[in-house]
């Protein structure tokens, strides 16, 4: 059933039952969410995954993006041998002897950390929002998002504001919101995304949203798409998983305003936590997250031999 290290298979849709026995007892990462790994780990269709002393070992490999590459380590057992064979098995097929985006539920178990050269990747720690407090937006902590919100608000008095998810099950659909996607880049191109990697990751959301049981919410004002919030629940039900929130910035703070009802769905839905992802380094996505007062990171780490 699992491909036994040294031997490895690539992650495929079919796999979601038993990938989701590998990870059931483990911290809800994004990074190790099956949706997540075929939305954005497998663009370059190299996904694979090895199980190694009844641990899950990952092939992050991207070939835009070789800074993050490389095997990561998820489980609790036998982990500073677990990653001794790791380092060994790299050194050996020529490739960097280096552990990324290792949780931070995997470092915990190490026995002897000092065997290890051990570093946080903070561009890669994954932001946790309380649901409740964003959608309330109450107390001075959050003014900064309220004040947004608001204008929002008012910027589009006069005009109809409609929230609501669109069945994507229709191709019709699909191609309106990659339509809209494409058009809204064009309109504000991003210096962070010269190869329109996200695009890429957007038409593989659309087209496989059943199967990577994703659910969205969008804000249409009279009558036009204006932005949209691609997201799916964590494994364990307590995290909505934010992986694509775009949206027209025609109307100023509209990006705020959807994370805003995204975690109003989630109180409603009883989840607990929002899971708005990293930052990746880019200082305008750090300041906004930031601005959402995360109650927690969850950590990743590179681990290298000494």
């Amino acid at each position: 059933m699992y491909p036994k290290f040294p031997s490895f298979r690539k992650l495929t849709l079919d796999d979601r039952e038993i990938y989701s026995h590998l990870v059931a007892d483990y911290t809800p990462y994004s990074d190790i969410s099956f949706t997540t790994l075929h939305i954005w780990w497998d663009l370059g269709q190299n996904l694979s995954f090895s199980v190694l002393n009844d641990n899950l070992v990952l092939n992050y490999t991207q070939p835009f993006d070789k800074q993050n590459a490389g095997l990561s380590l998820i489980g609790h057992h036998r982990v500073d041998e677990s990653i001794e064979t790791l380092l060994a098995y790299l050194k050996q097929n020529d490739r960097q002897p280096r552990l990324v985006h290792v949780p931070e539920f995997v470092v915990e178990k190490i026995d002897d950390k000092s065997r290890f050269l051990i570093s946080e990747e903070p561009d890669m720690h994954e932001y946790i929002i309380d649901a409740k407090a964003c959608a309330e937006l109450e107390g001075p902590e959050l003014g900064r998002i309220r004040r947004k919100v608001n204008r929002f608000l008012r910027e589009t008095e006069g005009h109809r504001v409609e929230l609501k998810p669109l069945d994507l099950s229709v191709e019709a659909e699909r191609q309106r919101v990659l339509g809209a996607v494409q058009n809204w880049q064009k309109k504000f191109p991003k210096a962070n995304d010269p190869g329109r990697t996200e695009s890429q990751a957007i038409n593989v959301s659309l087209r496989h949203h059943a199967a990577l049981k994703l659910l969205n919410l969008c804000i249409l004002i009279d009558d036009q798409l204006q932005g949209i919030a691609l997201y799916h629940r964590s494994h364990d039900g307590k995290y909505y998983i934010l992986n694509h929130l775009k949206a027209d910035y025609t109307f100023p703070f509209i990006f705020d305003y959807l994370t805003n009802q995204v975690a109003l769905r989630a109180t409603k839905d009883d989840v607990p936590c929002l899971n708005v992802e990293m930052d990746l380094g880019i200082e305008g996505l750090r300041q906004h997250k930031m601005g959402l007062r995360p109650i927690n990171f969850l950590k990743k780490y590179r681990i290298t031999a000494k």
